[in-house]
């Protein structure tokens, strides 16, 4: 965890039988990694992590514009020798800058925590500056970890470290920071975890792990989801008045199927405009919508250019947890929801529908749609014609649907004036829950 930034990664992937090869080509270097093969049905997603090693004024739009979709700033360190705390002083920079960009944003404490209450003390003192700095667990899409490792300049607080008072400090530090609402986890080199915190098996449930080896492959028991294989890497053509290097990792997010009992619509089509976008969705769990910020955030990966594989990550919060990840199409030229007026919908008899409709949005929703049924089918069910408009099934760029064709995600409802056939609003339409990327949950 130590030194500086400027990247352009280019991943080129290939499967092997003992993992997933990647090349990354950066700083006029190549370099072959594999990944462990459990990782096989997984999105790699690259970031960074910094501290006052790097300048403030890093070029932050830059740096996701060449690929880099998550930092890790560190926000305090503890003093080897005196174990005294001190804050980042680039902390505040780096992250406002940062999340500015687009990045999803997670924080480190370099620790020299030697026992329980050490590390509790180095949790508190984090939170303390995160909630004094107005960033609560709706702005981290990353959490808040305990960078655990042995500082060899002038020797370290660690030295004799045991392992029961590792695994002490890491649970009291994680436990601490759950306390307060926030995600927590732990960094530490794959030595570290194996040899003093038994490749993180009794630290509290979901801590995630973050793991450091500058190799081209791991063999660690170590169930990581986060591995920091450089900290050397430039970010090419990035002017951040350093001429340093930076620690750059990947994160690897689970692409498994699953079905969920919280459904998620919307359209997933947005339109380019050279910087960072992301699509509005609906989110509900058994007719209860879910407010952005309050029990969900969402961040984006690869979410700049037309024809990239783009997603948004959808992540649980309050009493919510877990994350969805939805494929998320750029293109030009978009087709454009219209605010249905509320007058179709008042007018309209819904009771005996059995769907049910939302307007609490800002947009109205009706739901939730059994998995199969056909456009011809839902426009059956709900009638919302008159003899001033009708309506039609239609798609993310305005096609309409054929009455036999099924009723799908990013569909919506167009509603046509039947006088020169203009579309004079839109409804959202929320599926039953198919199999897809959604791991949201209540708690």
């Amino acid at each position: 965890m130590k030194k500086a930034i400027t990247v352009m990664l280019l991943l080129i992937l290939a499967i092997s039988t003992a993992g997933i090869e990647v090349s990354a080509a950066y700083d006029d270097r190549s370099d072959n990694r594999v990944h462990d093969k459990r990782f096989r049905n997984s999105l790699i997603v690259d970031g960074v992590d910094v501290s006052s090693y790097q300048d403030d004024d890093i070029d932050w739009e830059a740096a996701k514009a060449s690929g880099i979709d998550f930092a890790i700033m560190r926000i305090s360190v503890t003093l080897s020798r005196s174990g005294n705390i001190e804050s980042d002083k680039s902390f505040r920079e780096h992250y406002n800058n940062a999340k500015r960009a687009g990045m999803m944003c997670g924080v480190y404490v370099f620790s020299q925590a030697i026992n329980a209450e050490e590390g509790a003390r180095e949790a508190e003192a984090a939170i303390s500056r995160l909630q004094k700095l107005g960033i609560g667990p709706e702005d981290l899409m990353l959490p808040v970890y305990m960078d655990y490792e042995f500082f060899n300049k002038g020797g370290s607080r660690l030295s004799g470290l045991s392992e029961e008072d590792a695994a002490a400090a890491t649970q009291a530090f994680c436990k601490t920071v759950q306390s307060y609402g926030y995600d927590a986890g732990i960094y530490a080199n794959s030595y570290f975890f194996a040899n003093y915190l038994n490749n993180g098996r009794a630290l509290p449930d979901n801590t995630d792990l973050w793991i450091a080896q500058y190799s081209n492959s791991i063999n660690s028991e170590c169930a990581y989801t986060k591995w920091q294989y450089s900290s050397s890497a430039r970010l090419d053509d990035i002017d951040s008045g350093s001429t340093g290097r930076v620690d750059i990792n990947y994160w690897y997010i689970d692409k498994k199927t699953e079905e969920s009992a919280i459904n998620i619509s919307g359209n997933t089509y947005v339109d380019y405009t050279g910087d960072p976008v992301l699509p509005e969705f609906g989110i509900h769990y058994k007719g209860k919508h879910l407010v952005k910020g309050v029990d969900y955030i969402i961040g984006g990966i690869r979410n700049i250019d037309i024809g990239s594989e783009s997603y948004a990550y959808i992540k649980g919060i309050g009493d919510y947890e877990g994350y969805a990840l939805v494929p998320v199409n750029i293109e030009n030229d978009i087709y454009e929801k219209i605010n249905l007026p509320a007058k179709v919908i008042t007018d309209t008899n819904l009771e005996n529908t059995g769907y049910l409709v939302y307007s609490d949005t800002g947009r109205t929703t009706i739901g939730i749609i059994p998995e199969g049924t056909t456009a011809g089918e839902l426009l059956s069910d709900i009638d919302i014609s008159s003899e001033d408009y009708y309506t039609s099934v239609i798609d993310s760029q305005g096609n309409c649907l054929t009455e036999k064709e099924k009723v799908g995600f990013s569909n919506m409802i167009g509603v046509f004036s039947c006088e020169d056939d203009t579309l004079i609003g839109t409804v959202d339409i929320e599926t039953e829950t198919e199999k897809g990327i959604n791991h949201l949950r209540h708690k």
